[in-house]
């Protein structure tokens, strides 16, 4: 994985720089157009994570894509890390928290996630809409839809090639924590565990209900702040 330590590295020169002071100091509006000018996606354009995806999945790498053969349908699947900068960044505004942070949640592969990339909704932009990318309310959501459930998220669920891709798991839960690796999400029992809460205890209840509790700020900064502790903690590096 390249790009993210590429991104650090751009970003501290700038940041150590005189023309970051004197932009702090005579024209801040553009602080924020040259950070975003610096940074790159690695979920678009880091062939080196694709291969330690193509590694942990054990799927065929296409430069940064890998594909799922299903059905006879070659699904294109793109990465998705659990969370995005900018949510890093609302929680720890100042930078030298923040490159911490960032580096806290790049540097670990199993942070990155797999979605089908096809015309929106997909699951990948869609999850970010309904949850703000809340992983553990994603997989409960996802739980409840292979019971037959019609979720918040079912509208990516039924798009495109992620209906195609979803119909392999047949409607069981396990086989999709098994095969997508998200075992340090779950239980013994395969429920979900509720990461705003240190995972200490399960998602439970009404899907509306955690849709709107996703986007209270503070529970939101919470479950930022939980993800963050966990991973040092190694709970997203421990092999099952």
């Amino acid at each position: 994985m390249k790009i993210y330590q590429e991104n650090m590295q751009r970003l501290r020169a700038f940041y150590q720089s005189d023309y970051y002071q004197w932009l702090s100091n005579y024209d801040s509006k553009w602080l924020k157009i040259v950070r975003e000018a610096l940074y790159n996606d690695p979920d678009k354009y880091d062939v080196n994570l694709y291969k330690a995806l193509a590694a942990k999945y054990h799927l065929p790498q296409k430069r940064c894509n890998l594909l799922d053969n299903v059905s006879n349908h070659s699904i294109k699947l793109s990465a998705d890390v659990v969370c995005g900068s900018k949510q890093l960044e609302m929680l720890h505004p100042d930078f030298k928290d923040w490159i911490l942070d960032y580096e806290n949640i790049r540097s670990n592969i199993n942070l990155h996630f797999l979605w089908p990339q096809h015309k929106v909704p997909t699951i990948n932009t869609y999850r970010y809409t309904i949850y703000r990318d809340r992983i553990d309310y994603l997989l409960y959501d996802l739980k409840c839809y292979f019971t037959g459930q019609l979720t918040p998220m079912s509208k990516a669920y039924q798009n495109d090639n992620t209906k195609i891709w979803l119909q392999q798991f047949d409607h069981n839960f396990p086989n999709f924590v098994k095969k997508l690796r998200f075992e340090n999400f779950v239980n013994i029992n395969f429920e979900v565990l509720d990461i705003e809460f240190g995972q200490k205890q399960v998602v439970r209840g009404n899907l509306e209900r955690l849709q709107v509790n996703a986007k209270d700020k503070t529970a939101l900064k919470q479950y930022l702040e939980q993800l963050l502790q966990l991973n040092i903690k190694g709970r997203f590096s421990i092999a099952k």
